[in-house]
């Protein structure tokens, strides 16, 4: 479904390789079963089919309205948050809002596995950017990431995000992740900052290709991540590297 390659570097470090060519009808199938949950949240109730297909035109005005930068950008994290709930990563946070914009200075993502959180970040590139390397998409994910966490840039609180994301009725809510991005933004607020090597990090890659399409070289990039990450402070980190033909799939589902 995914083309994925899974790897455990370590007992810190997972990489995900995953290739997308075209939709096969089993990744569509999960597209469908989880398309309203990501963009709505985990308790909001399929009521019927035309809920699906309101969520599926939602996303088509969202897009309408954005640069070719930022649709590869939204295309590429739905993917990459379809990836992560087949991969049993809960969802805490709502797609619909992010990408409207209102929380779009925090994190991409905030997932969580029993009571710990992963913070996501993503990046992509277009498919006429011919010099695209997931190198550097991951080194710049984490950068940003690392920026965030350690107060580089205070004109926003991540965290309060975050937070904000916890609490809403339409996500799960964790009383213990919930409670510890509270703490986390008060500090913020304080100038107390975090240090990322105490955190639990996604960062992705997404590079589109078109007609230069081919599958992930697993045995080359695998090397070359490996080097990059040897570097990176960390709690746990999940590395999601993604090449995909072109943005008109998913388009194309949305049309269908």
């Amino acid at each position: 479904m995914f083309g994925r390659y899974k790897i455990k570097l370590s007992e810190r470090i997972t990489l995900h390789f995953i290739s997308i060519n075209s939709y096969s009808p089993r990744l569509k199938n999960f597209i469908e079963s989880n398309i309203h949950q990501i963009w709505n949240g985990d308790n909001e109730i399929v009521e019927s089919e035309n809920d699906i297909k309101i969520t599926k035109t939602e996303l088509k005005k969202l897009l309408e309205k954005k640069t070719p930068l930022q649709i590869n950008g939204i295309i590429s994290e739905f993917i990459c948050h379809l990836y992560l709930r087949a991969n049993k990563f809960k969802q805490h946070f709502l797609f619909s809002n992010l990408e409207e914009k209102g929380m779009k200075k925090g994190f991409d993502g905030l997932y969580g596995i029993n009571d710990e959180f992963y913070i996501y970040e993503s990046k992509s590139s277009l498919e006429s950017t011919l010099n695209a390397t997931h190198n550097s998409n991951i080194s710049e994910a984490y950068n940003d990431l690392k920026k965030k966490i350690e107060g580089s840039n205070t004109t926003n609180d991540p965290w309060k995000n975050a937070y904000h994301h916890s609490t809403l009725r339409a996500v799960n809510f964790n009383d213990t992740i919930s409670k510890t991005l509270k703490k986390l933004s008060k500090d913020y607020v304080n100038n107390k900052f975090e240090k990322i090597e105490s955190h639990n990090l996604i960062p992705s890659s997404t590079i589109f290709l078109g007609n230069r399409y081919t599958s992930i070289d697993k045995n080359d990039l695998l090397i070359k991540i490996q080097n990059l990450t040897s570097t990176y402070s960390c709690k746990h980190l999940n590395v999601l590297c993604l090449n995909k033909n072109t943005i008109q799939n998913f388009i194309d589902y949305l049309d269908e």
